[in-house]
């Protein structure tokens, strides 16, 4: 019997022994996990910091390249004008001169109405509410008052209907053509055509202008804008040009039907 006590209190002691062991053990296993997991935490929050820095220095970022974009289509398109117009007084070479002045008047108020506009809310209150013909159509109007170059829009539908990015996109993509050939160009004529087919938008634009040498690689703005707009619209691109036969814009953009 004696024997029987003795070997249970054994059997006790080393159960406890086992259970105190545990009880150790699962608590330092607990202290280094949790340890280990304030210093995840730790590294977690910091490099949840990096990323909310890296993300605010990209918005600044892509925020100066929106306000430096809209000032060279938008603001620059407008100017260029105003500057073929002065010109053209300066020059003597202009009937109506009166007109042409109130014109150019015209044109800066616009670039300062731009400007605050860009300043307040870095948005273009006409691209919101005008479709894109109408927005093409007053373009052309705006440059065919100067009487230095004719521009043409065509399109056999009433109106284009885009989601509200692709149709800024394209607008200032076309503007930007526009802008080249008034620019460097010395065209007479500039011709745009639209025509929604099939799922697909196909615009082409075209000048009479001096062209040239697409092989030669470009550093101009204005042509790696045109590109980057184009592919921000998923667009195919394609741009052709040879010195003395003017220069050729045609995009392929899918469209809803």
């Amino acid at each position: 019997m004696q024997t029987e006590v003795i070997s249970f209190i054994i059997v006790v002691n080393i159960v406890l022994l086992i259970l105190i062991g545990g009880i150790v053990f699962f608590t330092i296993q607990y202290r280094r996990r949790k340890r280990e997991h304030e210093k995840e935490k730790f590294f977690l929050n910091e490099e949840h910091q990096l990323a909310l820095l890296s993300v605010k220095l990209e918005t600044q970022q892509q925020t100066m390249q929106h306000i430096g974009v809209e000032i060279h289509d938008n603001v620059g398109q407008k100017l260029t004008l105003a500057s073929l117009y002065t010109k053209q007084l300066a020059a003597g070479t202009v009937n109506n001169m009166a007109d042409k002045v109130a014109e150019v008047g015209n044109i800066i108020d616009e670039s300062l109405t731009e400007l605050r506009q860009l300043s307040k809310a870095l948005t273009n209150p006409d691209l919101v509410n005008a479709d894109l013909l109408t927005l093409l159509n007053e373009e052309a109007r705006k440059i065919n008052m100067s009487g230095i170059c004719h521009v043409a829009i065509n399109c056999k539908d009433n109106e284009i209907i885009l989601p509200q990015a692709e149709k800024n996109i394209l607008f200032r993509l076309l503007q930007e053509f526009i802008q080249n050939s008034l620019k460097h160009a010395s065209c007479r004529k500039i011709n745009i055509g639209l025509e929604k087919k099939e799922g697909v938008l196909q615009v082409k634009a075209s000048d009479d202008g001096k062209g040239f040498d697409t092989t030669i690689a470009s550093t101009g703005i204005g042509l790696q804008n045109m590109k980057r707009r184009a592919a921000q619209i998923n667009a195919d691109y394609q741009l052709f040009s040879e010195p003395g036969k003017g220069t050729r814009l045609i995009l392929q953009l899918p469209v809803e039907k």
